[in-house]
């Protein structure tokens, strides 16, 4: 059916809607297709992001995206009190699944640790500012923790992203659901360009006070490959390529010399929860039994605050990890995957115990509405809010202090944990199922 349209002269036109539809279909990929051929070094300058693959005391890895394969990838750097640049190359290589993005890799290695340093890659003459890690804990160390954060609007990701940069952290652990990036379990999808809208809003957003980039370590969620669950690394290789890691398998342990070790796991997404990683996770926490601080990130919770209890993900990973966890003498555990904000009393042997592990969570990062509580608050929590926000941690020699945040900087919770006794505050008698 056509329409009929009169214009000011009162000379009527007439057009069939599917024409003017299939036209403005060819349009938009001609501008499309236009604007990836224009922006290159523009996309470069946008997407610029930190992250490791190996020691953060002494060395960074620099990546971006491009629309153009060049040649060779190249890159400057500096101490920030030195004069001469030093010239490097990377790599490049395509980003999975898209024929129109490239991943521009740089890893800097042997640097000072405690360190500023000024970098900026060969196609832009933008520098930027970033700091290594120090060896020890002679002052106060910041890093902020939170996930599932492209699920809405880009602009309430950014609201926290800046609350949490203006906090001055040393690095961001991303507990998974980062970009939102696949269709359903049973749509093999690959949405790309909220990959690259995640990418600029990061790269916007994660700057601190001081100018300088704030480098992610990132664990993977279900949002994050094809398949969600029961996958293998093969259907991650994105996750994997943007958040590369000494090896292969998805998860990981960094180690921030002796006072800080962080283990990155894969609740089931790439990897099964037990076998081996559960081997691997026993043995890498007997090796850091002196490590002053020990934390562990991932994604779906052990100790859910909206889920039930027995849910069947839940339960494989108090079964198999909690132990772990336990003997091991993890201090604390970020979860996420259940969009709101929750932190347990010490738990130990699935009892509230004062030498137990600490559980916060539950990721939402970027949710526009927090989930409630479907039934009676779980007895395990000594606190829950359903609010967007996210954690703040700060670590001294002998404390851990927890601070939540929302999307305007307001506390909404804190904690502390003194390492000789891991929750100094009086705890009820409770138990749960």
């Amino acid at each position: 059916m056509s329409t009929t349209y009169t214009s000011n002269s009162n000379v009527e036109f007439k057009y069939k809607p599917s024409r003017f539809s299939y036209f403005i279909s060819l349009l938009s990929i001609f501008c499309i297709f236009l604007n990836l051929s224009l922006y290159g070094d523009d996309l470069a300058s946008e997407t610029v992001y930190l992250t490791w693959q190996k020691d953060p005391t002494t060395t960074m890895t620099i990546q971006w995206i491009s629309s153009k394969k060049e040649k060779e990838v190249q890159l400057f750097y500096r101490q920030s009190t030195e004069a001469n640049w030093i010239q490097v190359k990377g790599i490049i290589f395509n980003f999975p699944h898209s024929p129109s993005y490239f991943i521009n890799r740089v890893e800097l290695t042997n640097l000072e640790p405690d360190t500023e340093y000024i970098f900026k890659i060969e196609t832009n003459s933008q520098t930027q500012l970033f700091r290594t890690l120090p060896c020890s804990l002679q002052r106060p160390l910041r890093f902020v923790v939170g996930g599932d954060m492209y699920h809405d609007g880009i602009d309430l990701m950014i609201d926290i992203c800046k609350q949490a940069a203006k906090t001055n952290p040393s690095f961001a652990l991303v507990g998974g659901d980062i970009a939102y990036g696949v269709g359903a379990s049973y749509i093999p999808l690959q949405k790309i360009e909220r990959w690259i809208e995640w990418l600029k809003a990061w790269h916007q957003s994660m700057i601190t006070p001081e100018g300088r980039l704030i480098p992610i370590i990132a664990a993977i969620g279900n949002h994050d490959l094809i398949g969600h669950y029961q996958q293998t690394p093969a259907q991650a290789k994105i996750f994997s390529s943007l958040f590369p890691m000494a090896e292969t398998s998805i998860y990981n342990v960094f180690d921030f010399n002796s006072y800080l070790s962080i283990w990155l796991l894969d609740s089931g997404h790439a990897n099964p929860v037990s076998g081996q990683q559960t081997t691997w996770l026993n043995r890498t926490l007997r090796e850091r039994q002196h490590t002053q601080h020990r934390f562990a990130i991932y994604h779906v919770p052990a100790y859910p605050s909206i889920r039930n209890f027995n849910n069947k993900r839940s339960s494989i990973i108090r079964k198999f990890w909690v132990p772990a966890f336990e003997q091991g003498n993890l201090h604390a555990a970020f979860e996420h995957h259940d969009h709101a904000y929750k932190r347990t009393y010490p738990l130990l042997q699935n009892k509230i115990h004062p030498k137990g592990i600490l559980y916060l969570g539950d990721g939402a990062w970027g949710i526009k509405k927090a989930r409630q509580l479907k039934h009676t608050q779980p007895s395990y929590l000594a606190k829950f809010i359903s609010i967007r926000h996210v954690i703040i941690v700060t670590l001294q020699s002998d404390k851990q202090y927890f601070m939540c945040i929302n999307e305007y900087g307001q506390m909404i919770d804190e904690y502390q944990q003194n390492l000789e006794n891991s929750n100094p505050n009086t705890i009820p008698n409770l138990n749960y199922p």
